[in-house]
């Protein structure tokens, strides 16, 4: 192991390093990523860009293989999910780099306005001169679905840095629950319809989508009625309700519920209802119906999926029902 490891001292060095002058290091809030246990510092990722990958987390290990040790300032190993949710929290990227590295750099790249430094940790008990890094990371409710690549850099204790790995072909889904549609249109149909509630304040909204044959599908009855006994999961092409979100005040952070349609959407009249099922706290709510559908062959090239239907509207808190008053209609729509 190489003596004299970076100290706290050091770090702050580093830090100061990596800004450019007159640049300031930046909370990162309206980022498209966020790391919980890492400093954000605009401007670009340092390092050289990655070289071309097949797509998938980056093969830093079979290049290892290839052209022997890792060079100085490397990112030797890298894990983690490579299909994440817009709005998901708490997950953990790892691996580990060389040890004349103090710090990892994180970036989507294309996306935002700077990059994240993590401290590196403490040295691989199972790799000789190497140290361990760990960025907790989420993501942001808005940020783009599709295809990205997550760049990770390894950074010196002045600032400097080595070649960029990836996690290639990170796939961010929609925020409206698409099926991966928007990471892999050629191979996964969306579903026909997704009918989402959208809120902005954690209140405990309830969305309720009553269907043409009085099926009431919400939340408290994901289905819109009792499923046969034994049965576990979802039934496949069934119609349901995604979550509970805030159920009984416990903020889940995404503030939105689907009512999903996999295969069909059968035709007559859909009502939709907006339920104040509680206030926790809040004073008001302000909330978005958007009804998504599908057209074309699907999957396949002429197939599309997005908003057809776009309703605001608020609730306040004198209006909440417990789940036993009036529910506020927000829409209905004829199917044929």
């Amino acid at each position: 192991m190489r003596p004299g490891r970076w100290t706290t001292a050091g770090l702050v060095l580093l830090l100061a390093g990596a800004c450019q002058p007159n640049q300031s290091a930046l909370t990162g809030i309206g980022e498209p990523i966020q790391v919980s246990n890492g400093q954000f510092i605009s401007g670009d990722l340092p390092g050289a860009p990655p070289p071309p990958s097949d797509g998938g987390i980056a093969a830093v290990e079979d290049a290892e293989a290839d052209s022997g040790p890792p060079a100085q300032l490397a990112i030797a190993s890298l894990g983690g999910p490579t299909n994440v949710q817009a709005g998901q929290a708490g997950l953990s990227f790892t691996g580990d780099m060389t040890d004349d590295a103090v710090a990892v750099g994180v970036r989507l790249a294309g996306m935002g306005t700077g990059y994240w430094v993590v401290p590196a940790g403490p040295p691989d008990p199972m790799a000789p001169s190497s140290f361990t890094f760990s960025v907790s990371a989420a993501f942001g409710l808005n940020d783009s679905p599709g295809l990205h690549d997550l760049l990770f850099v390894a950074i010196g204790g002045s600032g400097n840095a080595g070649v960029q790995a990836d996690i290639a072909n990170l796939c961010i889904d929609s925020r409206i629950p698409d099926n991966g549609f928007a990471c892999y249109p050629d191979m996964q149909a969306p579903p026909r319809a997704v009918f989402t509630l959208e809120w902005d304040t954690s209140f405990d909204l309830d969305l309720h989508v009553v269907t043409p044959d009085g099926s009431d599908l919400n939340p408290k009855a994901p289905y819109g009625g009792p499923v046969e006994a034994g049965v576990h999961g979802i039934p496949p092409g069934m119609p349901h309700v995604d979550r509970d979100s805030d159920e009984r005040c416990s903020p889940d952070g995404l503030n939105q519920e689907d009512a999903i349609f996999p295969a069909e959407l059968p035709a007559g009249t859909y009502s939709v209802y907006v339920d104040p099922f509680a206030a926790c706290g809040q004073a008001a709510a302000r909330f978005k119906l958007i009804i998504s559908e599908s057209s074309g062959a699907c999957p396949g090239p002429t197939c599309r999926f997005g908003p057809v239907v776009t309703v605001a509207g608020e609730v306040t808190a004198n209006e909440v029902t417990g789940g036993a008053g009036s529910m506020l209609k927000v829409d209905q729509l004829s199917v044929n």
